[in-house]
């Protein structure tokens, strides 16, 4: 699992004016704003960094731009002074640059770490997705505080507050809304894809009773995939990773319908063989009648074999080819759409 990054939206100010004498309220939002904007571009970068397959290192180096950028912004807003005794929007915009830096300093290790165990299985997985949500959540909340902080802040000042239609907030908006989708199709996708997991386990084992369970689990999930995807719209026209995500619950389906009952009928034939081999070895002169009963055995046995064999090739080429094609079109979808920012 590749894409990890937070989906944050800072709020825009009117003006970016580097003057820091503050005789104005102009230049007093404006001070703000660029240390805003400074973070955005920072984030933006990271943000594209992660979606366009650049490699860890690079990923992890811009983060700690990032971080940077924070506790400088932190910093400046800091030593700034009361804007005619009113000290609330500044208070406020320092608290959420402290925020801020906590949730990529502290919450992203912990997520991190929770990214590590999230493939165990489908509760884990739901857990890490729920985890960055409430990181977003708390954000959001934290960043509706600063945007109510500057709306007031603009009123007490006589300052008209303009909808932020940048370039850069565009991105950002962009990037969370890619993610998004991402994450109800990988949902969709990992039940079955765990699922199956815990069925090669079983089939690793010989355990037919688990084979059966883990197989009916498999088919149950895979359709229920199949529905939810029909609900899904395609991506601004792409529909590739839902079309990828239903090839893998197709193979699926197919698997637990058709493929598994020969893995199923070896183990069993298996079952039979080695009890009866067991009994026909104690003979010193078996019968007929015993012979031809292990001849036809081990007749079974072989031919259970063959289609065992010919039945996992098939699978486990298919399989690779239909999580080949998954993977391949999570990392287009990706770099199609998220924004690229330097």
């Amino acid at each position: 699992m590749k894409h990890l990054f937070f989906l944050i939206f800072l709020s825009g100010s009117l003006l970016f004016v580097q003057a820091q004498d503050f005789e104005t309220a102009g230049q007093y939002m404006g001070f703000i704003g660029k240390q805003q904007e400074n973070i955005s571009k920072k984030y933006m970068s990271y943000v594209s960094a992660s979606a366009h397959g650049r490699n860890a290192k690079k990923v992890d180096a811009l983060r700690g731009k990032l971080l940077d950028e924070v506790q400088e912004a932190r910093m400046n807003i800091s030593g700034m002074p009361a804007f005619k005794t009113d000290k609330a929007y500044r208070d406020t915009a320092v608290a959420f640059m402290k925020l801020y830096y906590n949730v990529l300093n502290e919450d992203y290790a912990k997520i991190i770490n929770m990214a590590d165990v999230a493939e165990q299985s489908y509760d884990d997985m739901e857990a890490y997705m729920l985890a960055k949500e409430m990181v977003d959540k708390k954000l959001g909340e934290t960043n509706e505080m600063l945007h109510q902080a500057q709306l007031t802040f603009a009123g007490k000042n006589n300052i008209t507050m303009l909808k932020d239609e940048s370039e850069l907030g565009q991105m950002m908006e962009q990037a969370s809304k890619v993610n998004e989708y991402y994450k109800q199709v990988y949902l969709v996708f990992f039940k079955p894809f765990k699922q199956e997991v815990y069925l090669m386990e079983a089939i690793e084992k010989g355990n037919i009773t688990g084979i059966e369970q883990n197989k009916n689990s498999l088919l149950k999930y895979a359709q229920q995939g199949l529905e939810k995807l029909n609900t899904i719209k395609p991506y601004q026209g792409d529909n590739s990773l839902v079309s990828a995500c239903k090839a893998s619950l197709n193979f699926y389906v197919k698997e637990a319908t058709e493929k598994i009952n020969a893995v199923s009928d070896y183990f069993l034939i298996k079952e039979q063989y080695e009890s009866i081999k067991k009994e026909f070895e104690k003979k010193d002169e078996p019968s007929k009648a015993a012979v031809d009963t292990y001849n036809k055995v081990v007749k079974d046995i072989n031919k259970a074999s063959d289609a065992y064999n010919n039945n996992n090739q098939y699978l486990n080429q298919a399989r690779n080819e239909v999580l080949n094609n998954w993977n391949t079109s999570m990392n287009s979808f990706f770099d199609d759409h998220t924004p690229r920012y330097n």
